[in-house]
């Protein structure tokens, strides 16, 4: 019996066939920001499943489950993303019903973070640690506990969402609507703002601005991992101060479940 996964981002989405050993069969991606919120997000999935099905001669009938992994906030008992601060336009999508409906599967949810935790878990490198921490740190920051070999969930869902812990309450205005924020120091879209807001006040000469190939907007972390690879000032500087607030954050994290 096979599973779909899907795996929702703010940069990219994710889907991809696999067994219950973990082992991956087939696995598409598609960029999320030009299909501009669920309406056409959701649809767009689905036919990205349908696709791979095609490809890979998988009829449905051999689909057991689809789990879904997405942005927080989310309700797993509504089956639905809430607000998510990265992704404008998916407020309140109904992702378990929509996917019922599509494929006529049972359909399960979680954050991303919580469901990479559980995939650690269960197949990764930490495979049957009794209590750990997995964090995200992409287009955001997030947290999934795993505590006495359960995942935590939380009353509310949001059990472990450190990208939320507020480092600085003077910091930066994080999308969440504090300031501050563990997500707003290290989470890679507000890491890349902060950068293209700087290079373009200050006129600043660097090798991050050559990553991107002399074009601002086009700034991400990735361009700021290859800068300091070659010794830039400026980027050995930036750099700096994210591993500053990524320790300060993780030690935040150490306290609070060890």
């Amino acid at each position: 019996m096979h599973l779909i996964g899907i795996d929702i981002g703010g940069t990219k989405i994710c889907s991809c066939i696999g067994d219950h050993t973990g082992k991956i069969i087939a696995s598409k991606r598609i960029l999320t920001q030009p299909l501009k919120g669920s309406q056409n997000g959701l649809k767009a999935i689905a036919d990205l499943i349908r696709e791979m099905l095609r490809e890979e001669s998988i009829d449905l009938k051999q689909i057991g489950a689809i789990g879904i992994s997405s942005p927080g906030p989310i309700s797993t008992k509504e089956g639905k993303m809430l607000n998510p601060p990265n992704l404008p336009g998916w407020e309140n999508a109904p992702l378990v019903q929509y996917f019922k409906d599509a494929f006529h599967k049972e359909v399960v949810m979680n954050n991303d973070a919580n469901a990479a935790g559980v995939a650690e878990f269960q197949f990764g490198a930490c495979k049957g640690t009794p209590n750990l921490i997995y964090l995200t740190c992409s287009t955001g920051m997030g947290g999934g506990a795993i505590v006495n070999g359960e995942l935590l969930q939380g009353v509310s869902d949001t059990a472990a969402e450190v990208g939320h812990y507020v480092l600085d309450i003077h910091g930066p205005q994080c999308p969440c609507g504090q300031k501050g924020c563990f997500e707003v120091y290290c989470g890679g879209a507000a890491l890349a703002k902060k950068i293209q807001a700087e290079i373009q006040q200050d006129t600043i000469k660097t090798d991050i601005l050559v990553e991107a190939n002399g074009n601002i907007s086009k700034i991400d972390a990735a361009c700021l991992v290859n800068a300091v690879k070659k010794k830039d000032k400026y980027a050995l500087k930036v750099w700096d101060e994210f591993i500053l607030r990524l320790a300060q954050g993780i030690g935040v994290v150490l306290m609070n479940f060890n």
